[in-house]
This record gives C-alpha cells, sequence and structure tokens, in this order.
C-alpha cells in the first residue's frame, strides 16, 4: 500500500518509518492495523498488548507477526535487539512513564528510533470525551452491575502531553527530531456520537461482529484521519513525534 492511497495517522508514520528496519515492536498493538502497515518495511515485527483478547485477535488475522501478552514496563526483550518501538495513544495510560521510557531504551539498538502520538495539551484537551464523560460513566456503570467485562485499563482518566513535557521525559533517553500536531475538535465530535453508540449496543448487548458496528468503526476511522491531516499547531487535539536513542 503506497502512500498515496492512506491517509491520517497511516500516512503520517508509514512517511516517518525507516526504509530498512530489521525489527519493529508496537507497544499496545491492539488491532494491529498500523502494525501491519509499517512492519512491511521490517524483516520482524512483535506486537505486545496487556489484553489477551488483543492478542488473541491478531494472531487470528495476522499469522506472520509475533505476540506477547505483557506490559510495557516490563518488555522480554533483549539488551539492543530492536530497530523501531512505536506505541501510538499509548503513553497518557501507563503507570509509570520513566521506567516505561527506560525499557524501551533499553531494547532498542544504538541507532535506534521510537514513533508515538499522545493526546496534545491544546485548545480542545479539555472536551477530551474519554475524561470528562466516557470514563466517569464506565466506572459509575460497572460499580453498579453493569459492563462488568470492562477491563479497568480503560476506567482511568489519561494524560495529555505537549512537545516540551515529551522533551522532558525523554532525557536523557531520547532526542525528538520530527513534530506532528494534527485534529481540533471534528474527531473529539465523531468520537462522541461513536462511543455513544458503542455503549448503546453493549447495553442491548448486540454482537460486536454486526454489521452496524463495522460500519460504524469505518466511519469513526474516516473522520478520525480527515480530522488529524489538518494541522492547528500546538491547538491541535493529537500530538506525533519522531525520536532517535541517544547513544
Amino acid at each position: 500500500m503506497g502512500l498515496e492511497e492512506l491517509s491520517g495517522k497511516a500516512r503520517l508514520f508509514l512517511n516517518w518509518m525507516p526504509e530498512k528496519a530489521d525489527s519493529l515492536l508496537d507497544i499496545g498493538c491492539a488491532s494491529s492495523f498500523m502494525l501491519n502497515l509499517l512492519g512491511k518495511r521490517s524483516r520482524k515485527r512483535f506486537g505486545l498488548d496487556v489484553e489477551l483478547e488483543k492478542i488473541i485477535e491478531g494472531k487470528s488475522r495476522f499469522d506472520d507477526i509475533d505476540y506477547v501478552c505483557a506490559s510495557g514496563e516490563e518488555l522480554p526483550f533483549e539488551v539492543n535487539s530492536i530497530d523501531v518501538v512505536t506505541f501510538f495513544e499509548v503513553l497518557e495510560h501507563v503507570d509509570n512513564e520513566k521506567e516505561f521510557m527506560k525499557e524501551i531504551y533499553r531494547v532498542l539498538k544504538p541507532n535506534g528510533a521510537i514513533m508515538l502520538s499522545v493526546p496534545n495539551k491544546g485548545a480542545v484537551a479539555c472536551l477530551d470525551m474519554d475524561n470528562v464523560f466516557f470514563t466517569p460513566i464506565l466506572s459509575i456503570s460497572k460499580r453498579l452491575g453493569f459492563f462488568k467485562n470492562i477491563s479497568d485499563y480503560y476506567l482511568k482518566s489519561h494524560r495529555h502531553y505537549s512537545a516540551g513535557d515529551l522533551e522532558t521525559l525523554f532525557k536523557p533517553f531520547f532526542k525528538i527530531e520530527k513534530v506532528y500536531y494534527g485534529g481540533l475538535f471534528v474527531n473529539q465530535l465523531g468520537f462522541l456520537i461513536y462511543k455513544s453508540l458503542y455503549i448503546l449496543l453493549l447495553l442491548l448487548k448486540i454482537n460486536m461482529d454486526c454489521k452496524l458496528f463495522r460500519i460504524l468503526s469505518i466511519g469513526m476511522d474516516r473522520v478520525s484521519s480527515w480530522d488529524f491531516e489538518h494541522s492547528f499547531g500546538r491547538m491541535s487535539d493529537k500530538l506525533s513525534i519522531y525520536a532517535v536513542k541517544i547513544i
């Protein structure tokens, strides 16, 4: 798949991905879409997630990716063994950011790189639909006996970062080389509609593999990609980074 066929984060990170990486590790691989896409430029691909369900889903879709269920704060990889580490919308959820970055530094080769995206401390940070709306609702609902199978991972508020915050966090491990700000409020509005319908489907006990949910997911992906491709500088909704390991 070429750059001209892609949009949003997929286009940006494929453009940033080194042409010849021997190994790629995606932390918080989820559906494995980005891992599969970026991994086409890598000989070995590894997907890591804390949720066993995501690992099982990934294995059923991609038999040429090696999966492991583990925490990003305790990576089951040897020192200097990975060329590129990616983590998209993950850093804001980890409990110990410093330990997380130390582990990534440990497993990266001397010329290794990281690529990541996080919520930006921008103009719409106060409108983060997860933090201000869905996380409190789901937390209360679970205590009342609803959504019992939802992981506690999704019931915590997450952080927002500025480029300065990340620069401070990365010292003395990584040097930031590329920065991209994308999106504003369209993604958050789309996410409000998407998550509201998602919760409704859960309440109605409708199978998540149904056609309605697939259409809903595709629609949300297109909205997010369109929004991401419009940069509003430091006011933007998302912050994306490419950084290299400091020797």
